[in-house]
């Protein structure tokens, strides 16, 4: 089968998209490594800073998770971490990233709830909302191909980090091309670098502005949280984004079927178009039914079945009532027409 054009939209990692045989490549582990350290090496690549000061962040998190376990763990501060894992993993992964940003699942009632989102994103230090939208929509257009930038035939360490080797923003394209990107993103409500300063940075948001919210926000967030339980508290809420976002780079791979399975369940999983999978685990803690998703990605609903709880979409229709979000598309009608054989009237 002929390969799709693949897009110019990211960086082609240097161990490139197919193999020999032709087929979507697989990297190595020298592969990985050496793409892992040519990012890293910003003095040689400058438009890689972000990526590369996300990537040691993130690793900074991990430091203050092994504080918490040696010097702060409790049973009132674990409470607490848990409960900041599943407010992350389902409000600013699943509802902001993922249902807003990447799909425009639902339309906010006012532009200020927009920045309200935006500016207390404590996840943005990591997951910028421009490298996790962007290719997102990459990955719907070729999934499982060539070119997706978390396929699950990249192997389970390539999509853990893949943030950092496959979906960098490639600023080699065209002013047009540049332009456009900042169409698809512009309801997120970002400042947005000239041409010029995206071919220099390799960035669509402004740096001052990037800078500017994820300081407001670890500030805003750290003030609450201290008044809130003090340190141990605050130790636990680092532990809380560490976990998360392993959590989400796993995804990538597992929630794909990874080399575990490629076989659908009947009646529980509908998309043949992928091998996106319906995992409770991942449905619970952040509402990812994901072979749910890939058959309607518009939908701000993704839980259809009995036992598929959504407390994402329950939250959108939440704050659908209180005047927070102005529509939402939902799916449920389509998905119970086209696989459960009972009309609407029924």
């Amino acid at each position: 089968m002929a390969m799709k054009k693949k897009s110019d939209v990211l960086t082609e990692p240097r161990f490139g998209y197919l193999g020999h045989d032709g087929l979507p490549r697989k990297p190595s582990f020298q592969d990985i490594l050496k793409e892992l350290l040519y990012v890293l090496d910003v003095s040689a690549n400058p438009t890689h800073s972000l990526t590369a000061l996300n990537f040691i962040f993130q690793l900074s998190t991990l430091v203050a998770f092994l504080v918490y376990c040696f010097l702060f763990f409790s049973a009132g501060s674990l409470i607490f971490m848990l409960i900041t894992i599943f407010v992350l993993g389902t409000i600013y992964n699943t509802i902001w990233y993922h249902r807003y940003c990447s799909h425009k699942s639902f339309q906010f009632a006012r532009s200020w709830f927009v920045k309200l989102f935006l500016w207390t994103n404590p996840l943005a230090f990591v997951f910028r909302e421009e490298t996790y939208a962007i290719p997102h929509r990459v990955h719907h257009q070729r999934t499982d191909n060539a070119g997706d930038p978390y396929g699950p035939h990249l192997g389970w360490l390539a999509t853990f980090l893949a943030p950092e080797l496959t979906q960098r923003t490639n600023s080699d394209v065209s002013e047009e091309r540049f332009q456009s990107l900042k169409r698809n993103i512009r309801h997120i409500g970002l400042y947005t670098h000239t041409y010029a300063q995206f071919k220099e940075t390799g960035n669509i948001e402004h740096f001052g502005h990037y800078a500017a919210r994820v300081v407001f926000s670890h500030l805003f967030w750290i003030v609450f949280i201290l008044i809130l339980g003090g340190t141990s508290y605050l130790s636990a809420y680092f532990s809380a984004i560490f976990i998360i976002t392993v959590l989400i780079r796993d995804f990538n791979w597992r929630g794909h079927g990874g080399n575990f399975r490629r076989i659908k369940k009947a009646g529980w999983e509908f998309d043949s178009s992928s091998h996106a999978l319906n995992q409770r685990f991942y449905g619970y803690i952040a509402s990812e039914w994901h072979d749910n998703h890939h058959k309607y990605p518009m939908s701000a609903n993704n839980g259809f079945l009995p036992g598929q709880v959504d407390s994402a979409f329950r939250m959108i229709k939440l704050m659908h009532r209180v005047g927070i979000i102005q529509s939402y598309v939902d799916a449920r009608l389509v998905f119970e027409k086209e696989h459960l054989a009972f009309s609407v009237a029924a």
